[in-house]
């Protein structure tokens, strides 16, 4: 995974870029006012402050989410896919309203992406479905006993499963996404959301410039007209002496 922190750098950096060409192309029409310097520099601080920061509190973890599991004679045995991440690792058992769970992933990328799944209960197959019992075993350090009368007895075979609301496209459910899938979109999100904010940033200096353009041109105009009219106004007055 690439630097939060570096992604936050790079962001910064090209916004200062872009804004600088942007003065330049545009020097002709921006004012040169104090409040204008003013207004420019408040939201790049407010972005230095917040970036000044993230880099201070951001806290870089290498986690493990453990999505495959057997029992042995009484211990159990995982296999886990490890990612980075700077918002904490996904927790399936803690009740902190601020940590993540796959099911949260599931309903991030829900609504990032997008799903006609929704009803996927009264399709055909029914709807993909991504196990998390490995992991809550794994955090509740259960011995193979407690995982078999927790999840294998079950007689409701979604018991440790959850839904991601995706239409199957077969039996086999072939269109479902894995575990991979949901980790490498949480891993991405940190990123876009960082983007995200400093394209919403960059935006709002493109609004500005053009504003202030918009307002010099107009200025100019009523300027000019005022001039041109000036002429014929005092000939008017000298031809009715």
């Amino acid at each position: 995974m690439f630097s939060v922190i570096a992604v936050y750098s790079i962001c910064h950096l090209l916004l200062s870029i872009l804004c600088l060409l942007i003065k330049i192309c545009l020097k002709v029409y921006i004012p040169k006012k104090t409040y204008v310097k003013i207004l420019e520099l408040i939201p790049y601080l407010i972005l230095t402050c917040h970036m000044i920061y993230m880099t201070f509190t951001l806290k870089h973890e290498y986690c493990t989410f453990h999505h495959v599991c057997y029992g042995g004679a009484e211990n159990m045995h995982y296999h886990s896919i490890s990612y980075d991440s700077y918002t904490g690792c996904l927790d399936e058992s803690s009740l902190d309203e601020s940590s993540m769970s796959l099911g949260d992933i599931i309903i991030k990328y829900y609504d990032a992406v997008g799903n006609d799944g929704e009803h996927c209960e009264n399709t055909e197959y029914g709807c993909c479905r991504i196990e998390n019992r490995c992991q809550v075993s794994y955090e509740f350090n259960m011995s193979f006993t407690e995982y078999q009368k927790d999840y294998i007895l079950k007689e409701n075979e979604n018991v440790g499963k959850v839904n991601t609301y995706i239409t199957k496209n077969n039996p086999n459910g072939d269109n479902c996404l894995t575990h991979n899938d949901y980790i490498n979109f949480y891993e991405d999100q940190q990123i876009y959301d960082v983007i995200f904010i400093y394209s919403l940033a960059f935006d709002g200096y493109i609004v500005f410039y053009i504003v202030l353009s918009c307002i010099d041109c107009c200025k100019d105009k009523h300027e000019f007209e005022r001039v041109e009219q000036s002429p014929s106004d005092h000939t008017q007055e000298k031809g009715s002496v």
